[in-house]
């Protein structure tokens, strides 16, 4: 059975069902085939294409997906796992699971590479696009991006710990050992992820009907949110411009002490830094995009990006972890009225408001009341057990949950900046100034091995397809 999901407010390009249907047909094995063409265009050039390659697509966005979803004879397969957040209700719903179902089209994929006998792989069609409304107010950026990045954190964390699934499917040694490989790339990207050290800009389509408002409102807070976008943009500018500055003022020194050398230059930390960096960033983003024939957004959009990528870290994750547990409050309480002191009315009258008091004013009355009290008084009350209603234990469950998180992210990292900090603090010391180096030179790398990794998976997409007759 194949199943073609179309998001509401999408309109397809002219030849984009077909070039779907043209990916399943010339490869029988595809279990799914996407085309996302919008909010994030690298990622559509670098990670879709790397990913298509080894044939695991982490998310096949549902705005534009078609996918071979039969179930098996009992039941149980990608549609029956697809629909299964449908049921996350009541106070037994677990809240992992419901979170990691925001994200269902990543579910989705991996029951279908994983699919028990079967051999499906999953296959990116850069011919079929589709146009769709995006945010356009910071508080439906940050409310569309806290189910993205929850829901695809609890997806990816549900698939590297499920990872042995593959092996009860049927395909080859070498498409398993090409999963494998991805899935290492997939988990150091994970990592990454958790402790801050890229902004993951990957685009998916979480589901606009799931988890409609975020208990910390968006919409409450616009101007706060939005002026701590603003100011990012602003430390990012100044950054970027000390660090060019910093640059060439290294470069002036060592050409009035050394003259003009190459290998003295790279010598500079800072000069082969800031190279680096625009090579992994800049440098293979426009040879990417000139290779897929799209370069216009480099000119478009490259900046906006550039000043938007540390609210990434800085505004939009911890707003997605801070808001994990995404229930609403409920009311509980007692409104019953008691009577036993008398009651008090209000009531208009020509003459303004009226206050009735009803007391016991008979002695027998106010007798018979204090044998009652001291009936009350001698007599143990029977226990009472409190009983929680579902509403409230899922409120708890969902919020001790959120607490949880929390508590583990902000302490891993703080430990990660501790480290740094104590050795910083040290400098004198030349192994902490070795550690501390060798720790930023970790991170420098590992991001440009990164963006390479990607690079090569998309030059060789574009490679395959040359000759797949797409």
């Amino acid at each position: 059975m194949c199943v073609c999901f179309w998001m509401w407010g999408l309109m397809p390009g002219p030849t984009s069902i077909y070039h779907l249907w043209k990916a399943f047909d010339i490869n029988s094995n595809v279990g799914g085939a996407c085309a996302q063409n919008f909010e994030y265009k690298m990622s559509n050039i670098l990670d879709k294409p790397l990913e298509s390659v080894f044939g695991y697509i982490t998310v096949l966005p549902e705005r534009l997906v078609r996918t071979a979803l039969q179930n098996d004879s009992t039941g149980t397969g990608p549609l029956q796992k697809y629909f299964l957040g449908e049921k996350m209700h009541g106070a037994g719903a677990d809240i992992f699971t419901a979170n990691m179902y925001l994200a269902e089209d990543r579910i989705l994929c991996w029951e279908l590479v994983s699919k028990r006998g079967g051999s499906w792989i999953l296959h990116y069609v850069k011919s079929a696009y589709a146009i769709t409304d995006v945010p356009d107010q910071v508080p439906e950026l940050i409310s569309q991006r806290r189910r993205w990045l929850n829901g695809s954190f609890f997806a990816a964390v549900h698939s590297t710990f499920h990872f042995y699934y593959i092996y009860r499917s049927a395909h080859s040694f070498m498409r398993k050992f090409w999963i494998h490989i991805e899935m290492f790339y997939q988990t150091f990207n994970l990592i990454f992820s958790w402790f801050g050290w890229q902004t993951t800009t990957s685009p998916s389509s979480s589901s606009p009907t799931q988890w409609k408002t975020p208990i910390s409102t968006s919409q409450g807070s616009k101007w706060a949110f939005t002026t701590s976008i603003l100011g990012f943009a602003v430390i990012t500018i100044y950054m970027t411009v000390s660090a060019f500055l910093l640059a060439f003022k290294g470069i002036d020194q060592i050409v009035d002490d050394q003259g003009v050398n190459a290998g003295d230059l790279f010598d500079n930390t800072i000069f082969r830094n800031i190279v680096l960096s625009l090579v992994a960033t800049l440098g293979l983003y426009l040879i990417a995009s000139l290779i897929f024939f799209e370069p216009w957004h480099m000119i478009t959009s490259f900046i906006q990006y550039m000043l938007m990528a540390p609210s990434y870290i800085s505004v939009l994750n911890v707003y997605a972890f801070a808001n994990v547990h995404d229930v609403s409050w409920g009311t509980k309480g007692d409104n019953k009225v008691t009577t036993e002191l008398g009651t008090v009315d209000t009531k208009n009258s020509k003459d303004g408001k009226t206050v009735d008091a009803v007391v016991p004013d008979q002695q027998i009355d106010i007798d018979a009341n204090y044998e009652d009290a001291l009936h009350v008084l001698r007599t143990k009350p029977p226990k009472v057990e409190g009983k929680v209603d579902a509403a409230t234990q899922q409120e708890d469950y969902y919020r001790t949950f959120r607490t949880n998180v929390l508590l583990a992210w902000t302490l891993s990292n703080g430990l990660l900046a501790a480290a740094v900090v104590s050795a910083t603090s040290k400098a004198q010391d030349s192994s902490a100034g070795n550690a501390v180096k060798g720790y930023m030179t970790f991170l420098l790398y590992s991001v440009a091995g990164l963006a390479f990794v990607r690079f090569i998976g998309s030059t060789l997409y574009m490679i395959i397809r040359l000759f797949a007759g797409e």
